[in-house]
Order: structure tokens, then sequence, then C-alpha cells
């Protein structure tokens, strides 16, 4: 029996009955015997492995130095944030939240010239560095190094198709929010131009979410996916004049998506008067885009968290069951897309 299975057999909380189990004076004697008699008469054992885990992160709170984390990349350049601001909140999150836990997070020029994944597996082991944060490939078929695979290791987000406890945004639910938001909005012909290495790179999730959109959602219209990683002029006009989208939903890059305002200008469809945007992410401009904006900073949070754990349990191995953190985005409301009318509210409420 757990803990939480004592609390709910006593009417109290899981706090309350951890407290009792460790005999602390912040609980009544009467509490305490009563929760004890409970885990004793159902054969309660505590996991000792996983309370000494909690002690060391209550512990780590405490500003003062304990070791040194990796981070590294797999991306042909040395700073890759410089051209990715995303990965720079994911960095900075990451070395706020190690450095609250006693921990210096140092980043590693994996692909810097005489380094190899041998040579750096040398260093670390020489350092007595034992976790690794990896914040992916810009390749998505690149498999992580063999070499490292003796560290704890964490990576970010989905670029590396690697049995690997990972952070990732929650690509699926992130879509189904924005689909549901153009369905409260009104829009009834939904068009994807999405990236074809972006779109690899999240395992397909968006466009099989926008596929599925359109038989629960938008049904009986169908518009095929516009997959492209540069802007075309004549592809996208054929696209758009053939198949009259009533929104655009992009998995693009800013030059694309600046290309696509462009050119409605060029016909004169007014955003979002007579045309709505709506963006899955790579957001440029959160005050004039809608749609879903990730939370990279929590991302980074969430993944120094887990390597963390994973150090402190001495998983140090490349895992059998790889364990995934899904990270939520939040809806950008932005300038892009009609208001949801007072009826559809009412509608929706009652």
């Amino acid at each position: 029996m757990s803990v939480r299975s004592i609390a709910r057999k006593l009417g109290l909380s899981a706090t309350a009955v951890s407290l009792a189990l460790k005999d602390s004076p912040r609980v009544s004697k009467e509490v305490r015997l009563k929760v004890q008699k409970a885990a004793k008469d159902t054969g309660y054992v505590p996991n000792a492995r996983l309370a000494e885990l909690m002690d060391e992160v209550r512990r780590s709170s405490s500003p003062s130095y304990k070791a040194t984390l990796a981070a590294i990349s797999l991306y042909p350049d040395e700073e890759p944030w410089n051209n990715r601001p995303y990965l720079k909140s994911v960095m900075q999150s990451a070395i706020d939240v190690a450095k609250s836990h006693g921990y210096r997070l140092e980043y590693f020029w994996l692909k810097k010239p005489g380094m190899s994944p041998a040579r750096l597996r040398n260093i670390l082991e020489t350092r007595g560095i034992q976790g690794i944060l990896c914040l992916g490939s810009l390749n998505p078929t690149e498999e992580f190094p063999i070499e490292l695979k003796q560290f704890a290791v964490v990576t970010f987000a989905a670029s590396i198709p690697s049995r690997l406890h990972r952070v990732i945004s929650h690509f699926e639910a992130d879509a189904s929010l924005l689909f549901e938001q153009l369905r409260a909005r009104g829009y009834k012909r939904p068009g994807l131009s999405i990236l074809i290495h972006g779109d690899k790179r999240t395992n397909y999730t968006y466009s099989a979410s926008y596929l599925s959109a359109q038989e629960r959602i938008f049904a009986p219209s169908y518009l095929p996916i516009l997959r492209a990683d540069e802007w075309n002029l004549e592809q996208f006009e054929n696209w758009f004049k053939t198949h009259r989208p009533d929104v655009i939903v992009m998995h693009q890059s800013s030059d694309y998506i600046s290309n696509v305002e462009a050119w409605l200008r060029s016909q004169r469809l007014n955003v979002p008067r007579d045309i709505g945007i709506a963006l899955l992410d790579k957001n440029p401009d959160k005050l004039h885009y809608s749609g879903i904006s990730q939370d990279h900073a929590r991302m980074g949070t969430t993944a120094i968290e887990m390597l963390i754990g994973r150090v402190l349990l001495h998983d140090l191995s490349s895992p059998k069951y790889p364990k995934f953190e899904l990270v939520l985005g939040d809806w950008n409301e932005g300038k892009t897309l009609k208001s949801i009318s007072p009826s559809r509210k009412y509608s929706k409420s009652s």
C-alpha cells in the first residue's frame, strides 16, 4: 500500500501521512500512532531509494555547490542558441534551475574541430561529471553518440531518435488546442503549410493532428497539406487558389510567414477579416500572431530536474524504458484570427 492509499483510507492528506510515518512532531501523537498502525496492518514498506532521492532534491535547494553537469548538442555550430532563440530560453532556464539546486551546468561543443565523442567522454570522466543535457540535433535521423551513453542523459525535443529520457512539447495536445480554437471562431476550411524537416523532427505529429482534425472537426472539407522548407511563390499561390482555405495554419520559418502575409496583401486579403493565420509554434511576434506559444523555459527547467533525478538515482546507462515529460504550450491570442463571438462563448459554456 502506498502513502496515498493510507491517506485515502484514513481521510488524511498525503503530507500528513508522510510526516506521521517519519514520526514528525509536526503532526499530533494520536495521528502518528493511527498512521503507523495502518501502515503496519497493511504491510507498508517505505521506498528507501525514493526517500533518499527526495531528501537530496530538497537539500539541493541550498545554493552550495554539489557537482557539475554537462550540456551538449548535436548541432554543428558552437552556440546553436544564437540562431535559435528557443534554445537560448531552454539553456538559460536550465542553468538557473541547476544553480538553484547546487549544480553548475557547463556547455561543451561536441562538434568542435578536434573534439570527438570519445574525447568528450574522457573529459567528463576525468572531471567526475555524470549527467548530460542534450539540446537536440539539426538532423532528425542523427543518433546520440554511443560513446556517451554511459552517462545519465536527458535530451530536449524530438530531433534525436535514440532511446533517451527526454522533455518534449506536447505537440498533439498543442495542435488539438489550436484546432479547437479555430472551430470556436467559426473557421471551416483550415489549410496547413508545414516545414518538411520540421514535420519529421516532430515525428509527423502536427500533420497527423491536422488530418485527424479534418476528419473529426472540419469534415466534409479536405485540404491537402502544403509541405515546403523554403518559400516558393508559385507553389503557395497554386495551393491557395486551388483549395481556398479560410485560415492558414503554419509551422514555418519567420521568412516564410512574412512572405505569406506579403502575398495576402498583394491579393488584397485582409488578416484577419478575410483570412486567418494561426501558428503551431515558432512564433516570431507574439503580439501579432495568434497560435500556440510553447513554454521553452519550462522545458529547460523540467529537463534539468529530470537530469538531476537520473544522476541521484545512478541511472547512468542507456535506458530500456525511456521516460518522457510532455510540456503543454499556451494559447497566444495575437491579432491574426477572428475573435470568438459572444454567441459561441455562450453556447460553449451552456
